[in-house]
C-alpha cells in the first residue's frame, strides 16, 4: 500500500505490479524456508516482466522464479534478480480498479490464458494468479477527466460488485495435479483506493475480502506455492 499512497495508480504503468511482485517474493522467502535456503545459495533467482516462450508463443509474465542461467555469486541479498534459465514459478498479477463488471471478464480471460501458457511451457511449473480489486466508492483515472463513481456511490452496491469479482476469481480453473489444466494457486487482494486522497489508500481485511481460511486469502496463496514447490522441485 505504501507504493499506492506514494505514487497513485496509473493503468498503463507496470510500477504497481512490479512493486507487488517484489513484495510477493519477500513474503514467499519469509514463509517458505526451503525456497529461502535455495535463494541464499544462489540456486534460484527471480525476475519481473519475463518473456516465457512456448514454441512460437510468448507470454510476458509479471513474476517468475527459477534456476539461474549460470551459478550466481552469493551476495548479502536474500535473492538475486536475474533471468532464470528454467522457470519453476510463474505468477500473473491483474488489477480491477474501476468498471468492475466489464474489466473482470477480461482479467479472468487473462488468467485462464496465463495458466494454459505456463502448462505448455512445463506441467511442473507452478502457475499463480493474483487479483487486486478496488472497493473505493469512486476512482479518479488519469485517463478520464472526471472521477468514476462506483455503485452510485453506495457502499453496499460497491461491495456487491467486489463480491461478484471474487466469485469470478473462484471460477478460474484450478488444477489438482500436473496432469490437469488450471492455476496452481490464486488469491484476491482488496484495496480501497480512490486515486485522489492517496494517504487514505488502505488494504482491506473485512468482508467481502477473503478471510483467513479462505483458499483465496493471500496467506493461503503463499502456503500453496511453498507446498507445491517442495513437492515438485525438492
Amino acid at each position: 500500500m505504501e507504493h499506492l499512497r506514494r505514487e497513485g495508480y496509473h493503468p498503463r504503468s507496470n510500477k504497481h505490479s512490479d512493486t507487488l511482485a517484489q513484495c510477493i517474493v519477500t513474503d514467499l522467502l519469509a514463509l517458505c524456508p526451503p525456497l529461502r535456503r535455495r535463494a541464499r545459495d544462489g540456486e534460484i533467482v527471480y525476475d519481473l516482466n519475463f518473456d516465457l516462450h512456448v514454441r512460437t508463443a510468448t507470454w510476458n509474465v509479471d513474476l517468475v522464479l527459477g534456476r539461474p542461467a549460470v551459478s550466481v555469486a552469493l551476495t548479502d541479498q536474500d535473492i538475486l534478480r536475474a533471468p532464470p534459465s528454467t522457470t519453476e514459478i510463474a505468477i500473473e498479477i491483474k488489477s480491477v480498479m474501476t468498471e468492475h463488471r466489464k474489466a473482470v471478464k477480461n482479467r479472468k480471460r487473462d488468467l485462464e490464458a496465463h495458466h494454459e501458457h505456463v502448462r505448455g511451457y512445463s506441467p511442473r511449473t507452478i502457475s499463480g494468479g493474483v487479483f487486486v480489486l478496488n472497493q473505493a466508492l469512486q476512482f479518479a483515472s488519469p485517463l478520464r477527466s472526471e472521477p468514476i463513481v462506483h455503485g452510485g456511490g453506495k457502499r453496499d452496491r460497491v461491495q456487491a460488485v467486489v463480491s461478484h469479482c471474487i466469485s469470478e476469481m473462484r471460477n478460474v480453473e484450478e488444477r489438482a495435479d500436473v496432469s490437469r489444466t488450471g492455476l496452481d494457486a490464486k488469491c484476491v487482494i482488496v484495496v480501497d483506493m480512490d486515486n485522489i486522497n492517496l494517504p487514505a489508500a488502505a488494504y482491506q481485511t473485512r468482508p467481502p475480502a477473503p478471510q483467513v481460511g479462505d483458499p483465496l486469502h493471500y496467506d493461503a496463496f503463499l502456503q500453496k506455492i511453498c507446498s507445491l514447490y517442495q513437492e515438485r522441485f525438492l
